[in-house]
């Protein structure tokens, strides 16, 4: 997936989008908006294969991204569904098709990759993150519409508004709408953690010392967040596993 990163569309939970069934039309375009308020036409996912079909020239596969399960469905030709197999991680981008008053909807995936597990950790805290932003500006009434004109925003207002209407949008269902993110960033923590963890102390053991600035830089190319990165090495220094010799140095703890 290295096209433009306006192609990718929204990050929801799979379980979010499946209690989702109000829809929206404009401009020739068709999209659902969630119960926190996403607004998707396009979806971008990561998880884990359940299934794989085949027919003909459509290739079903069945993702959970440890929220639910949810089916998407691609030609053939696209990406690397060909070698896709059960237990495999994907990455998708495609288009949400829906039926207006239903929760009767399909993906059509353009692009899908094989990706490590890493890479659904990723998303999985990344979409939470997200998922828990919308879910604050609601319980403080400030979520804003982003739009190019004032006639836009008072469309896109009026359909805001009539989203929390129709979801009965109250603070019990935020609470469950933020267990859901809270629950599926549990499921990959402890393990996120643990692999973060040895990455460090294997890359302070080779070099012995390392930069601070360095260290960050060479764990954000294997796609860890910075933030998360810090976190860790902070938890390994109260544990006695590396030092700071000298300020921005650091070392690991031999034995």
């Amino acid at each position: 997936m290295r096209r433009k990163k306006t192609k990718y569309g929204c990050r929801v939970f799979f379980d979010e989008l499946s209690e989702s069934d109000y829809v929206i039309k404009g401009n020739g375009m068709t999209a659902i908006i969630t119960p926190t308020c996403a607004r998707c036409d396009r979806l971008f996912g990561v998880g884990e294969v359940e299934e794989v079909e085949k027919r003909g020239n459509i290739a079903r596969l069945k993702i959970n991204d440890l929220t639910s399960a949810l089916n998407i469905y691609t030609n053939k030709q696209y990406g690397t569904t060909n070698t896709v197999d059960k237990r495999d991680f994907i990455a998708f981008s495609g288009i949400l098709h829906t039926r207006e008053g239903t929760r009767d909807f399909s993906v059509l995936a353009e692009e899908v990759e094989v990706v490590e597990e890493n890479v659904r950790n990723n998303w999985v805290l990344t979409t939470a993150k997200r998922t828990m932003e919308r879910i604050e500006k609601l319980r403080n009434r400030s979520f804003e519409w982003q739009s190019s004109t004032i006639a836009e925003d008072d469309v896109k207002k009026e359909a805001f508004m009539k989203a929390q209407e129709h979801y009965a949008i109250c603070d019990d269902k935020l609470d469950e709408l933020a267990e859901m993110a809270i629950t599926a960033v549990k499921g990959v923590w402890q393990n996120h953690s643990k692999t973060t963890r040895e990455m460090i102390l294997e890359l302070l053991k080779n070099t012995k010392c390392m930069e601070h600035d360095k260290l960050i830089k060479e764990l954000m190319k294997k796609g860890l967040e910075e933030a998360w990165v810090e976190e860790i090495i902070d938890e390994l220094i109260e544990g006695g596993h590396c030092y700071a010799p000298e300020t921005g140095v650091l070392e690991v703890v031999e034995g």
